[in-house]
Order: structure tokens, then sequence, then C-alpha cells
């Protein structure tokens, strides 16, 4: 069976690789590819196979089952065991015709009718000796003990097909995660040419991991740039060498899924059943801060400015006047003067041989230099050395350390690559700075990138919250919304304990509606975030403050108010000047249809307790009339109560009808005053 050789393989970031393989076939014969059981579906949905020749074809692509090992030997007659093999296959093909050698060379053909068992002594130990039964062409039965028998043929080409199977089969089975695909090819009678078959499919596969190397030295840093250097990890699980292959990385996320093909489909049915019955720790002392010491922001930053463009003067004063000829500072090796970071980067190019493609989407990496990776084995692939922008700040987000900055490097994509995310190993002054984490960037993107934490710069924040007084009012639904402003101070106080300058990037969270009104930088912003770039002198502290403010509301409902309270309202509204004249004036007027609403129900209330004293004290009459007697002095009692009933009956009536017209009343008052709310605006 002849193999094909890995050409080229495309690694995606989706979890799948496109292969290309070549094969050299001269006249008719068979590739064999052999894959994992999961990779099947795959493989079937994408396999593409082309012979090159003129007149050479694929016949066909045969490729094994999917139904398991037990599951294809029922088609058969055979079953042997993995012990006894021999006497099981003998038993199991009685009457098949067969050639037997026994001794020496003697043959002997016939029909197996059998094994007998013969058991005898042999130095006082039992042992069994096996013989087979065998009908001769003659018509004679004789018996040939199994250790007489050298070889046994099997006539029948059924028998014979059925065992080759059934061992085919059970060999295919110990690798229980291998399938195996057979490329037919027919040389269509050009039998002495060389021919080229290619073969391509996806497979599933570990995607390809990028890691960076960050190499800046103080020149760099003065300069705002760095020496970025990528490497992919690259892994083959295949069960083939890749032997200089060439090699391809894909940045993006195109579309893929896994397609049941491979297995058989059965449609399941529905089953029908029959109705059936149913059934303590220590703690860091924290450092003082000396208060008196802090000054503000805005007048350390005027005084820095004469400051900072001296020592940029120096700086480029010492670049300008360096002495021809003077070994080059911050390269690499620079206590030996060995290379310098333009030869630094020469060299590290120069080991990088990689092309690049834009593919809209897509982003891909094609390696120049031919790849070997043998099975089973990863491999680490430079892919990239660029020259990119860089610079060192710090970066303070109080919810990611309370004390202290972050120390950054913010990036800027200023190749013509698309940088995949991957983790970054930072050297700075040949020396370990940090680890960060590269995201994915397009060109031009600009990202920060924290590697370390910057413990020589302490910042505290301090926040106030404070109420104003109401500035303007509305009304509306029976309500009155009184408006004030909510002012929020934060105080970030900062010490630089270096005795260098540095740059510190402030991340204030944003606060829901909260506008500034006091700032004395102009902020960048983010998603969450308004960040205010800062300058801190060396051996320096500031007090940097932050003034914002929303406005928010408090509501009154209208009907609560009394009309004492509601006018002491209104007064304070007119005094404010938060209203009109005309909305004074219907204010007032709802005040007193309040009052007289008020009043309304103090009657209501009041003849409603006296109906309910009423009512208890008629209770009491009728109990005491129900036990008098029939004497003179009882007879007396019963008329004066029944006297006092019929007048309480009477006032029970008056109430009943007061009531029922005070009800009214206040039915009519509520909706006037309802209406006059709902007419309430403000310009």
């Amino acid at each position: 069976m002849l193999k094909l050789n890995v050409k080229r393989v495309i690694i995606f970031k989706h979890g799948v690789s496109y292969y290309i393989l070549e094969g050299i076939l001269k006249g008719s014969g068979k590739f064999e590819l052999e894959f994992k059981i999961d990779e099947m579906n795959d493989v079937l949905k994408s396999l593409f196979v082309l012979d090159t020749s003129k007149n050479g074809y694929i016949s066909s692509i045969s490729y094994d089952a999917a139904l398991e090992t037990n599951q294809l030997l029922k088609s058969i007659m055979l079953n042997i065991p993995d012990t006894d093999s021999f006497s099981s296959l003998v038993t199991q093909i009685k009457g098949a015709d067969v050639v037997l050698t026994v001794g020496g060379a003697k043959k002997i053909s016939g029909k197996i009718m059998g094994i007998e068992y013969n058991e005898k002594l042999v130095k006082e130990e039992k042992i069994t000796e096996k013989s087979l039964t065998l009908h001769q062409d003659n018509g004679m039965i004789t018996k040939y003990k199994f250790s007489e028998i050298k070889s046994l043929e099997i006539m029948n080409d059924e028998i014979k097909k059925d065992l080759k199977f059934f061992l085919d089969t059970v060999i295919a089975g110990k690798k229980k995660d291998a399938k195996k695909i057979i490329i037919n090819c027919e040389s269509g009678g050009d039998d002495e040419i060389d021919r080229n078959i290619f073969v391509s499919y996806i497979r599933e596969s570990p995607i390809w991991k990028t890691s960076y190397r960050l190499i800046m030295s103080k020149q760099q840093a003065l300069e705002q740039k760095c020496l970025l250097s990528g490497w992919s990890l690259i892994e083959n699980t295949t069960n083939q060498d890749w032997e200089d292959i060439e090699l391809s990385l894909v940045a993006g996320m195109p579309v893929s899924f896994i397609y049941e093909f491979y297995r058989p489909i059965f449609i399941q049915r529905p089953v029908i059943q029959p109705p059936k019955v149913l059934s303590a720790r220590p703690t860091e002392i924290e450092e003082g801060l000396e208060i008196d010491k802090f000054k503000d922001y805005a007048m350390a930053e005027m005084e820095a400015t004469p400051m900072a463009m001296k020592k940029r003067a120096k700086a480029e004063s010492i670049r300008a006047f360096a002495p021809p000829g003077a070994p080059p500072t911050g390269g690499i090796g620079r206590g030996a003067g060995i290379m310098s970071d333009t030869e630094v980067f020469e060299k590290i190019k120069s080991q990088v041989k990689t092309q690049t493609k834009d593919l809209g989407e897509l982003f891909e990496y094609n390696i120049s230099n031919p790849v070997t990776i043998k099975r089973k084995q990863s491999a680490l692939v430079p892919i990239l050395t660029e020259s990119i922008k860089a610079k060192r700040v710090l970066l303070y987000n109080k919810n990611e350390h309370d004390k202290n900055p972050n120390a950054c490097l913010e990036i800027t994509n200023n190749t013509n690559l698309t940088l995949e995310r991957g983790p970054v190993t930072i050297i700075y002054d040949d020396n370990l700075a940090g680890e960060a984490i590269i995201p994915f960037l397009n060109k031009e993107d600009t990202r920060l990138l924290n590697y370390a934490v910057e413990q020589a710069v302490i910042i505290t924040h301090e926040q106030e919250s404070e109420n104003l007084s109401v500035h303007r009012v509305t009304f509306g639904s029976g309500y009155s919304y009184e408006y004030y402003y909510t002012t929020l101070m934060t105080t970030y106080k900062i010490k630089n304990k270096n005795d260098e300058e540095k740059e510190l990037y402030l991340d204030h969270p944003k606060t829901y509606e909260y506008k500034f009104i006091e700032k004395s930088v102009e902020p960048e912003e983010t998603a969450n975030y308004w960040r205010f770039k800062l300058i801190l002198k060396s051996k320096d502290a500031i007090v940097f403050k932050l003034k914002e403010q929303r406005e928010n509301y408090s509501s009154n409902y209208l009907w609560n108010y009394s009309k004492e309270d509601l006018l002491k309202r209104v007064g304070f509204y007119v005094k404010k000047k938060f209203i009109e004249s005309d909305l004074e004036n219907e204010l007032k007027e709802i005040a007193e249809l309040i009052q007289a609403l008020n009043d309304l129900r103090a009657k209501e209330e009041k003849l409603i307790e006296e109906r309910d004293i009423m009512t208890d004290e008629q209770s009491r009459l009728r109990e005491n009339i129900s036990v008098l007697g029939e004497d003179s002095q009882s007879i007396s009692l019963k008329e004066r109560y029944v006297k006092k009933l019929s007048d309480q009956e009477s006032r029970f009536e008056q109430i009943n009808k007061e009531l029922k017209t005070l009800d009214k009343k206040i039915k009519e008052l509520n909706k006037n005053i309802e209406e006059k709310m709902n007419l309430l605006s403000t310009p």
C-alpha cells in the first residue's frame, strides 16, 4: 500500500487544519490514509483527490465502516476465541473440505467430521490428547493427532474469505480509534508514466498559539519604540511526519462545524405501547502620607514644564554629541558592547522569513522556510520581527490595585501585520521586566500591556458626596418634582518615590449621569473609565482633584399636603422664582380645594363615628328591654327605652342622608382637584 506525503499544512484558529498531501504513482495502485473515528466526519465532508495526469483517474475511495468490531463480525459464521483457536476453528467448519499435511509431506484431503478427546496417563499425570476426525475422499474415516498435523488448507472459498475478514477485522479492531481510507487510482493506460496524486482535506487539530518577546533598551525607551519578536507554537498530532512542509498560519475565525457524516443515520420511529396499569492573619502597616507636602496638580504641572524642557534638551544634546565610534548604549549585551539595537533587529529579522497576506476577515502568515515536525511532536516557529511604537507609562485603576499603579507598555501596531492574541515576555535594559498578554491587534490599534506593579508610586483616594439646594420644580400626575444637584468630589493623593519622571494614566470610573464641573486635565474616554494623563516629577507629591455633578430629584404627592404645608411650599417656589404667578394661583386654588376636601372628610368621619356609637347604644337598649318583666316599674322603663330607640332611629336616618350628600360632594371635589392637578405645568 502506497503512502502520501504531507506537502502543506494551513492551521486555523478555530480548531481545524487544512492538509495538502502528494504521492507519486506509476500504473494503477492504492494510497492509504488513517484517521481517528472522531476525525472522519471532517475528512469525509472535505476530502478532495486529483490525479494530474492526462488519462489517470480516481476510480473510487473506500473506507472502513463506522460499525463496531462485534457488529461487523455478526455477518460471518466464524467466531474464533483468543485461546484454543485451532480447535475452535475446526469445530466451526465441520463438513468443510480441507487438505491436511501430516508427518513429513504427506497430504490427505477430505471433510472435517470433528474432534475427539482421549485421556491417558503419562508418568502418573493425566493428559488430554486431541485428534482430528477426517472423512477422506476415498470414503475412509481416519483420525490424526493434532501433534502430527503440520498444516491445514481450507478448500472452501467462502470459508477462506470469512476467515480472512475475521482476522482483518479483529486486527483493525485492536486500534479502536483508527479508521482507514483507501484511494483507488487507475492508470487509464499510462502504466509507465509517473503520475502526481494530490489529496486535500480538513481535520480537527490544536490551534496555533502565539507568544511574543518585547525587547526595549534605554535608548529605545527615549525613542518610544521597541523590538517585537513573534513565535508560534505548532503541534503535529497526526500519525505522519511533516518533512520540509510549507506551513501557513491563519488568524481569524471562519465558520466551522462538525457534520454527522461518517456514522450511519437511522430514522427513529415512535414506539407505541399497549395500555398498561399505571406506578486571624497579620496586617501590613500603611506608610503615612505627609499631607502638607502635597500640592495641587495644576500648579505642579506649571512648575514641571520648564524642568521637563531642560531634561529633554539634555537628552537630545547627549545623543547629538555622542563621539563617533562610541559604543551604542542600551543594546543587547550593552555591558560588553556586543550588539547595538539596530544590529540586534537585523540579526533577528534575518532569521524570520514570513510572507503575510490580508484575506479580509482573515490574516495569513506563510512561513517561507521549510518546516519539519515529527509526528506527535511540537515546534516553535518564528513568524515576525518588527520594530513597533512603545511607550513606558503607569496606569492606576483603584479597582485593580488600591495603592499602586501598574507599570505598562503602551504599544501601537504600526506594522503591516495583524497580531494574534498571545503571552509576551518583556525585556528592558537586558533584564526581565515582566510578562503580559498582547490582545488581538489590527493595524494601528493601540493597547496598554500591564507587566508589573510600580510600588515606588503610592496613590490614595477619597470621595465625598453632597446634595445641593433645590434649583427647579416641575409638576405632573399629582406630584411635584423638586430637582437638586448631587456633587461628587474625588481627591487622589499621588506620591512618586522614583528618581525619574513618570507619566501616569489615571483611570477614573464613570458614574452614571455624572458630568465633570472641575478638572485640571481633559480626559480620554474608555468604555468604563475617564483616563487622565498626568506627569509625575521625581520625588514629588501632588493632589489631583475631580468634581462631578448629577441632577437628582425628589417627588412629593400633592394629595398628602395639608393647606398650610402646600401654601408653605408654594411660598418657597415663588421666593426662588421657580414658578410664575399663574401657576402660583393654580396651586393656591388647589390648596383651598384640598382644605375644603379635608373639612368634608372630617365631617364625614364625625358622622360615621356618631352612627357607630348609636348602633352600639341601640343594641344595649334592645337587650335591656328583652329582660324587663310586666310589673308597673318595668313597663314604665320599657316605654322610656322605646322612646329613646325611636329618637335614635330618626337620627340614624338623618345621618345616613347627610353621609350620602357628603359622599357626593367629596367625589365631585376629588374629581375637580384631580383635573386641576393634571392641568398643572411648568414652562
